[in-house]
C-alpha cells in the first residue's frame, strides 16, 4: 500500500511540474502545405514577387523599384530556406529612380544566400502568421544623383546577415494587399548596415517590400501556380 501510495504521489508531482513549464518549451513546429491548412505537405521552389514596390532609404535618398522576384528552395518543416536569386528593376527602366534626382541599381553579393528558415510564429489577433528569415542577404546598390555616383554595400541586420520578414497565409484577413489572395511576405523599414563602400554612404538603410508568395504545382516546371499555407 505504501508503495502504491509512493507511486501516485510520483505521478502527481510530474504532472504538476509539467503544468508549470513555460509555455515557450512547447515550441510549436513549422508545416508549409499546398493551398490549405489540410493540403499536402509542400518542399521545394519557391517565388516571392513583388506587390506594388520595393524601397530602400538612407540619409541620402530613397530608391524605388516596382519590379522584383526573389527565388529559392524549402522544406516543408521551414529549414533550409535557400535563396539562389534576387533580382530588382523598374519599369521603365531597368534603373530604378531615386529621390537624389538620379537612379540606382540593385544587385546581389554572394548568391546563394544559403541557411534561412521558414517559421510559423502567429500574432493574434490581426497579426501575423510566421515569418521568413533569409540569411546571407548582401546587396551592392550603385547610384546617381546630386552627389555624383556612389557604390554602397550593405548586408542584412540579423543573425548570419540576415533580413526578417512577416508571413501572412492567404486566409489571413490582415495580409498587406487584400486584393491578392496568395500567401504573402512583407518587410517594413528593416535594418541594413554598410559593409562596404564609398565615404559617402551612410552607416545604414532601412528597407521596404511586399511580396506574393507562390511554390510550383509541378516539380520544376518553373511555373510558378502553388498556392501554400503555414501551420504548426
Amino acid at each position: 500500500m505504501k508503495r502504491f501510495r509512493n507511486l501516485v504521489l510520483a505521478v502527481t508531482a510530474v504532472v504538476l511540474a509539467l503544468a508549470f513549464v513555460p509555455t515557450s518549451a512547447w515550441a510549436a513546429t513549422t508545416q508549409i502545405h499546398r493551398t490549405d491548412q489540410f493540403g499536402s505537405l509542400y518542399s521545394g521552389k519557391v517565388r516571392a514577387t513583388l506587390l506594388g514596390s520595393v524601397s530602400i532609404t538612407t540619409t541620402l535618398a530613397t530608391a524605388t523599384c516596382n519590379v522584383g522576384v526573389i527565388d529559392g528552395t524549402v522544406q516543408s518543416n521551414g529549414t533550409a530556406l535557400n535563396v539562389s536569386a534576387y533580382n530588382f528593376s523598374n519599369s521603365p527602366g531597368p534603373q530604378c529612380p531615386n529621390s537624389a534626382g538620379g537612379q540606382s541599381s540593385v544587385t546581389a553579393v554572394g548568391l546563394p544566400w544559403n541557411g534561412g528558415n521558414v517559421t510559423y510564429a502567429p500574432v493574434l489577433p490581426n497579426g501575423r502568421d510566421g515569418t521568413i528569415t533569409i540569411s546571407g542577404v548582401k546587396v551592392t546598390s550603385v547610384s546617381t544623383g546630386w552627389f555624383g555616383s556612389i557604390s554602397c554595400t550593405y548586408k542584412g541586420s540579423g543573425a548570419g546577415n540576415s533580413l526578417v520578414l512577416d508571413a501572412f497565409n492567404s486566409t489571413n484577413p490582415n495580409r498587406p494587399v487584400t486584393g491578392v489572395v496568395q500567401a504573402q511576405a512583407r518587410a517594413v523599414n528593416y535594418t541594413l548596415n554598410k559593409d562596404s563602400g564609398s565615404l559617402l554612404c551612410p552607416s545604414t538603410a532601412t528597407y521596404s517590400a511586399t511580396f506574393q508568395l507562390l511554390g510550383e504545382t509541378v516539380a520544376n516546371s518553373g511555373v510558378y501556380d502553388q498556392k501554400l499555407h503555414l501551420t504548426a
